[in-house]
């Protein structure tokens, strides 16, 4: 009989328990289920962990952890296309183009949809020069992926990118709109802005309201007026030879700034003027001072006033007494006749800091009233003023500045000196010389009146053609002997026209400082022969000369113009123009060209000697291969070139030498001068 719900019967105790096959398969599903949840959760770890640092570029960190990632997937057969994508990513960032390359294909095989696969390898492939088939595999992905896939709009975007890269008619649209003064912080943008000159400035005022309402709010901008970009390339212009300059150039300085561009720099300025600078060929007038006046006193650093500036003496005057401050640094009044001794009494009681005075040309400042407005100010009559340079060319108070330098140690600190004569009318002027050449007499020969001379320029000053009976050049030559201008550490020396000084006074003068000079401009110099240049040569294995013109010096024969060439590796500019050069002179000029330890020649003149088309050619080949080892080179600063060769007159070269040469230079753009004799 059924009995509902009897129990069956307990094992008894002890008995072993079997289970069965399928609660069997059951629990090594889950076991091995739970292991692959385990497993992907690390690779997932590393993986965004990568991506992370990725985007904080730091991409090698984030190599380490896509590597882990993808060798724990590799050891657990997981296949992600993810990971490559990523790694792939990383890779091109570091510049590993192959590796990338394979892991962006791998991702493709992976993963037929995969975008940032295809994007990827086109990307590489257009980084490395094949924009081609970065083109064919973008349009085969685009075939290939969903229309509905992720990504395919930007792979669309980056095939019409690569498109644009191969249609050479293409122009690239400039988004006008996007103002990079206006997204930059106002501190950043006034930065920007101070680079520019004040030509500049008044354009970019007309750009925009935005524009304009910056720059007239910052006085700073106004502070130094400058109006033109090429100040800098002009200073050094003027330090280089006369036939260095191009005439461009030479035209381009006389500026003619409008009146009202002057007047509205002093307005925009507000005071804060450190540089008060009226250019060449600019009128002032009283409206563009009362500017000036309209602020409160500026704290002025430097007043130049140039030379063809239109500017009245009543205006000059009202500007030095207002503007004159301890703070002044720089005075340029260059041929300025209506400058006289009040003017010099005002400066020199008011500018205690003077460093540079340019008063060239100012024929009614008289030396004496100098020395006497400078000896009232400072405490002791042996003491000495803080002036480094004075200019005072085409001035009639040259005798009298050396014999009261001889004197009294006022102008004892300058470093630089200019009193060349340029002006014939400025002879007329000379008087008194008789006393002057007694009292020069009475000198010691071991006084120097400017011991700590660094640059002189005495060209014309030894010219025998200024000869007259007020004025003689073998006084001239024997006031500038005794002073002993050309004292020891003298870099730059500039004496042109030097035909009538003799030779016992022209080396006594050059024996000191011949060691030591790095720019020689001695031209027309009778007295200066073969001998004694070897004898400054003396045991002298290098020269520190960079610039060197000796043009008309007939007296110096070619073996010891080779010597002296061969002695100064560093030379930039030279001019051997109506001398004997042959081609020993050119041969060191070819070596100098060749050698790598050397500066380079920029500035061959070689008019009227007795060189020859083979050494021309040499030289020219030299400088072709210099050209191109210089602009091959990784660690050269700049590009090297020979800008002028003057072969002019050399009667030795003919037609074809001078093609040969023109055509070798050709390329890096040298100016030659050379007449193809008939």
């Amino acid at each position: 009989m059924f009995v509902a719900g009897k129990k069956r019967k307990a094992p008894p105790s002890g008995a072993r328990t079997v289970p069965s096959a399928r609660a069997r398969t059951n629990t090594s599903l889950s076991a091995a289920s739970s292991a692959l949840k385990a497993t992907e959760a690390e690779i997932n770890k590393w993986y965004l962990l990568g991506t992370e640092n990725a985007r904080e570029r730091q991409y090698r960190t984030s190599l380490d952890y896509c590597n882990r990632a993808i060798a724990l997937a590799l050891n657990e057969n997981v296949r992600n296309a993810r990971l490559y994508e990523t790694r792939a990513h990383v890779l091109h960032k570091l510049g590993e183009y192959k590796r990338a390359m394979d892991d962006a294909k791998e991702a493709v095989i992976i993963d037929s949809n995969s975008t940032a696969g295809y994007m990827r390898i086109a990307s590489i492939l257009a980084a490395t020069g094949k924009p081609k088939d970065a083109l064919d595999v973008i349009t085969k992905g685009l075939k290939t992926v969903h229309a509905q896939t992720s990504g395919y709009t930007q792979m669309d975007i980056q095939r019409m990118s690569i498109e644009r890269q191969l249609d050479p008619t293409y122009v690239p649209r400039v988004d006008y709109r996007l103002d990079p003064i206006q997204r930059l912080p106002e501190d950043l943008a006034v930065l920007v802005l101070r680079l520019l000159d004040t030509r500049m400035l008044a354009i970019c005022r007309a750009v925009s309201r935005y524009w304009m309402m910056l720059i007239d709010s910052v006085p700073v901008l106004w502070s130094r007026p400058q109006f033109t970009s090429s100040n800098a390339i002009q200073e050094l212009m003027c330090q280089l030879p006369a036939y260095v300059k191009p005439r461009k150039l030479l035209s381009r300085q006389n500026h003619n700034i409008p009146e009202c561009i002057l007047r509205h720099v002093l307005e925009k300025s507000r005071g804060s003027l450190l540089s008060l600078w009226f250019p060449d060929g600019s009128a002032v007038t009283s409206a563009t001072v009362d500017a000036l006046f309209g602020h409160r006193r500026p704290r002025l650093s430097s007043i130049d006033i140039g030379r063809t500036a239109i500017v009245s003496e009543t205006l000059i005057n009202r500007v030095l007494n207002w503007t004159l401050s301890s703070q002044i640094t720089d005075i340029r009044l260059p041929y300025r006749s209506h400058i006289g001794n009040e003017a010099m009494e005002v400066i020199a009681r008011e500018a205690s800091a003077l460093r540079v005075l340019d008063i060239s040309g100012c024929t009614k400042v008289r030396v004496k009233h100098m020395f006497k407005a400078w000896n009232s100010v400072i405490a002791d009559a042996q003491g000495s003023t803080a002036l480094e340079k004075l200019y005072m060319n085409d001035h009639p108070g040259i005798p009298e500045l050396l014999v009261y330098s001889t004197k009294y140690r006022h102008f004892s600190n300058l470093k630089v000196l200019h009193m060349a004569i340029r002006d014939q009318g400025v002879l007329s002027m000379y008087a008194g010389l008789g006393p002057v050449m007694e009292y020069l007499q009475r000198i010691p020969n071991a006084q120097i009146p400017f011991p700590g001379l660094i640059e002189l320029n005495i060209d014309g000053v030894w010219d025998a053609t200024i000869a007259s009976q007020r004025f003689e050049s073998i006084n001239t030559a024997l006031l500038i002997s005794r002073c002993r201008l050309l004292c020891s550490g003298l870099r730059r020396l500039s004496a042109l026209d030097a035909a009538f000084v003799g030779a016992v006074l022209l080396h006594a003068s050059l024996t000191d400082c011949f060691s030591t000079l790095q720019k020689l401009h001695l031209t027309r110099a009778a007295g200066f022969d073969s001998s004694m240049l070897w004898t400054l040569l003396g045991a002298h294995q290098q020269l520190p000369l960079v610039s060197l013109d000796l043009s008309g010096c007939v007296a110096v024969d070619a073996p010891a113009m080779a010597a002296l060439i061969s002695r100064c590796s560093g030379l930039v500019h030279v001019n051997l123009s109506q001398t004997p050069a042959d081609n020993t002179v050119m041969a060191e000029l070819t070596r100098i060209m060749s050698a790598d330890n050397a500066t380079g020649l920029e500035v061959v003149v070689l008019d009227t000697t007795d060189i020859t088309g083979v050494a021309a050619r040499d030289f020219a080949s030299a400088c072709a291969k210099r050209y191109v080892r210089t602009r091959n080179s990784k660690h050269a600063r700049h590009v090297w070139r020979l800008s002028l060769l003057d072969i002019d007159n050399c009667f030795s070269i003919g037609s074809d030498a001078v093609a040969i040469v023109r055509d070798l230079l050709s390329f890096m753009q040298t100016r030659v001068l050379a007449a193809v004799p008939s």
